[in-house]
């Protein structure tokens, strides 16, 4: 699948794995930090926008700013956008992976270039979705090309249900922590089987997304009827032609995973990777609880928390930030909002949040968080002597009534949590 697109993109009839290509890009994100801060002055020297229409700007990571320079960088963002009268820019709309498919902004077959690393995220449209820096980014949006060589192919297939308690981020921190964070390094994953078929947007992005923390090139969803009547329900003007790989499409590795095996995973610090069970946490004392970031902030999430929460209270903070501002007005209109507040959570403006630590970091030194964050690496939200921990929404939820690591499925039986 990853080929046959790529290959649409550049003209070609087809490619192979190690093929070196140029490929139109469809569509070009990028944000408040990646974005024209570091790079107007290139794309100027560059020639200038060359189409308008296929960028996506978000001001994400640094909303509200904290300090003078963080204002004066989403000025600059604001005056850019301005500057070029773009179609598509949001400000203190939300983060700006959600917010494109949240938009429809992509859409099945496309080629999508971003400079952020979760670009990847795109892919749950079945899509290809490549990251790259912000100094290679100034040339595709002065070019509308991009220099790719055509990675090998990974096929995931996921099969069986869920149990409950069990989220679809445990989907992947078991393949994390089975295969390590390097198993798909300059690969094209594409995730596929029986499980895919019934997933929502919401559910299909968490695959996506976590793809680039196993060193994938792109990570892709095959598309589903149930996403494209998604789609069709969107009433997009766009044309777009889903794209499928051959029945006998070969690939370089093949992983066959039962979900309904799964049980509930905490990622230690300082590695995506360093998996154990979630009864099995040593020292699991924390400090503070966090639900947000693009993989960690959707409304799923939400509802996630506020089923384990219900009429309960946190022992330590909960701090939550909804991954775009429709989310949020979402939790607020169905009661989600009302139940997680009367539990203790604290709010937070839709966007990136502690994820990127360059924004609201909240840990001192010697600190830990549990939190549905992207990762876990040293210093990623605050202090380079304080633990993140991650975990899916349940856990994370379970563990902030506790003050401690635990596995969600003692609260869903009732049992007492000490």
């Amino acid at each position: 699948m990853t080929e046959k697109i790529i290959a649409r993109a550049s003209g070609q009839d087809t490619v192979r794995p190690g093929d070196e290509i140029w490929a139109i890009a469809d569509r070009i994100i990028m944000n408040d930090t990646t974005g024209p801060r570091r790079i107007a002055g290139l794309i100027d020297e560059l020639g200038g926008v060359r189409d308008r229409d296929r960028i996506v700007l978000a001001s994400d990571h640094f909303v509200p700013p904290a300090n003078l320079r963080q204002a004066e960088i989403l000025k600059t963002t604001r005056e850019w956008a301005q500057s070029q009268e773009l179609e598509h820019y949001f400000e203190y709309k939300g983060v700006l992976h959600n917010l494109v498919l949240e938009q429809t902004l992509v859409q099945p077959g496309m080629l999508l270039v971003g400079a952020d690393s979760h670009t990847v995220t795109a892919g749950a449209m079945g899509a290809v979705a490549v990251a790259v820096g912000s100094t290679e980014l100034a040339t595709v949006i002065a070019t509308g090309e991009i220099w790719l060589r055509v990675p090998q192919g990974i096929l995931i297939e996921l099969r069986g249900k869920l149990s409950p308690r069990v989220d679809m981020r445990d989907v992947t921190m078991h393949l994390l922590g089975e295969h390590k964070a390097d198993f798909a390094l300059y690969s094209g994953v594409e995730f596929s089987g029986p499980f895919t078929e019934e997933l929502d947007l919401e559910q299909r992005l968490v695959l996506s997304n976590q793809g680039i923390e196993m060193g994938s090139k792109n990570s892709t969803v095959v598309p589903s009827q149930k996403l494209l009547d998604l789609i069709a329900a969107a009433d997009i003007q766009e044309e777009f032609t889903p794209i499928y790989p051959d029945k006998d499409a070969k690939y370089a590795v093949t992983y066959d995973i039962d979900v309904g095996e799964l049980i509930p995973q905490v990622a230690l610090p300082h590695a995506v990777d360093n998996l154990v069970p979630a009864d099995q946490v040593p020292d699991g004392n924390m400090d503070i609880a966090w639900i947000g970031s693009c993989v960690g902030g959707r409304y799923a999430d939400l509802r996630a928390a506020a089923e384990v929460l219900r009429g309960k209270q946190v022992r330590i903070p909960l701090l939550v930030n909804p991954a775009t501002h429709a989310i949020y007005r979402r939790a607020v209109e169905d009661g989600t909002f009302q139940t997680l507040l009367d539990a203790g959570a604290v709010f937070q403006p839709a966007g990136c949040g502690p994820c990127a630590g360059l924004h609201s970091g909240i840990l001192a030194a010697d600190e830990k968080v549990i939190t549905t964050a992207t990762r876990n690496f040293r210093g990623r939200m605050g202090s380079r002597d304080s633990g993140v921990y991650l975990a899916s929404p349940y856990t994370v939820a379970a563990s902030a009534l506790a003050g401690r690591i635990v596995d969600p499925r003692q609260v869903a039986e009732g049992r007492k949590v000490a």
